[in-house]
């Protein structure tokens, strides 16, 4: 038997083991089944669509995620739809496509005791922008209807420090954080949860044009206070090149930085920088130039005066930092380059000339 065989047969064992357990998930679209309580928002409304937010409250409910592209919140064992979260191979799907159907909630279940808000869509809960966009808004959502003293935990998709400096900044404390990547299979008395602030099909990376002007001025309104000084610039370069990821970025980065310096600019690999200094550094910034990554989310606590300019491989879609730019009036600048092929010498799949970047920035 070859190994993959073998991994096929003890992952099967086990889903039928816990299916077993737990029992198989089912839809229904009698919702009656699942008893919920479902609470229309009045005070939050979205410039981008015409779709109501709500608060969802149900009771002894479970929540099960595989912590890449399912999210499943259960009752009666009986899928939730609108609250759970189905993304394959990068699109948003409904529940009937989510895994739970055909695989169960293959973890061992952990009983919580009291309310349980849930705040995780899978892997990209992870990244630094969705989690400003994505997963924080919610507490603004929630917070219209309950007073969050009353939420006992935050079911959130990680503890790494800078998600737990921005949850601390709202007052939520760490012993009040489930991490949703150490507990994959919870139960709760009582599980509260919210509409996505602004996904609602497709792939994400076309519909983030949609991201509500609320969502910008209510993260302004709660960190720009917060901000720490530090000695930095005002014209300043992200340097992505600290990212795990090989994509947006620039083969020629150090001949950038080493030409950017020339011209006053300090470059800055962002994520080395507390969530404080974050703030800070684009709060008081005349200039950001840089190539397109999470990073590019601080803008919204820019300066109605500061000049952005982003660069991005001709295939990528995302417009994420335009819609901020475009949210708040900010000068805003999108350079496409060529997407370059692989090449095992050169990291990086773009190249932006110096002579290109001259006449950018003289302009």
């Amino acid at each position: 038997m070859n190994t993959k065989f073998l991994q096929y047969i003890f992952k099967t064992f086990f889903q039928k083991l816990f299916i077993l357990f737990y029992g198989n998930i089912k839809e229904s679209e009698d919702l009656s089944l699942i008893d919920l309580k479902k609470i229309k928002l009045k005070n939050i409304y979205s410039d981008t669509s015409q779709e109501k937010y709500y608060v969802y409250e149900i009771e002894k409910g479970r929540i099960y995620t595989d912590a890449v592209e399912n999210v499943a919140i259960l009752k009666n064992n009986i899928i939730v739809p609108n609250i759970s979260y189905q993304q394959i191979d990068g699109e948003l799907k409904n529940s009937k496509f989510n895994k739970v159907l055909s695989a169960g909630t293959p973890r061992i279940k952990k009983k919580i005791s009291g309310t349980v808000f849930s705040m995780i869509q899978g892997a990209s809960g992870n990244n630094y922008f969705h989690f400003l966009f994505d997963i924080i808004p919610r507490i603004k959502m929630c917070e219209e209807v309950y007073n969050l003293k009353d939420v006992d935990y935050f079911y959130v998709p990680n503890d790494h420090d800078w998600q737990l400096k921005i949850l601390n900044a709202l007052g939520i404390k760490n012993d009040k954080i489930i991490n949703s990547d150490r507990y994959r299979h919870i139960q709760a008395d009582k599980i509260l949860a919210t509409d996505h602030p602004w996904y609602k099909k497709g792939k994400i990376q076309s519909e983030v044009m949609k991201i509500p002007s609320w969502t910008v001025f209510w993260l302004r309104e709660k960190f720009l206070s917060m901000a720490k000084k530090f000695e930095n610039s005002e014209k300043i370069f992200i340097d992505r090149s600290e990212s795990n990821f090989k994509h947006c970025q620039l083969q020629n980065n150090d001949q950038i930085i080493e030409f950017l310096s020339s011209k006053g600019f300090k470059s800055y690999k962002v994520g080395q920088l507390n969530f404080y200094e974050q703030i800070y550094l684009f709060q008081n910034a005349k200039k950001i130039i840089g190539p397109h990554g999470a990073a590019f989310a601080n803008v919204a606590f820019c300066d109605s005066k500061c000049k952005i300019i982003e660069i991005l491989p001709e295939d990528h879609l995302n417009k994420g930092t335009q819609k901020i730019c475009n949210i708040l009036n900010l000068n805003y600048q999108r350079i496409v380059t060529p997407r370059l092929h692989y090449n095992k010498d050169k990291i990086g799949d773009m190249n932006f000339s110096i002579d290109d970047l001259n006449e950018v920035l003289e302009k």
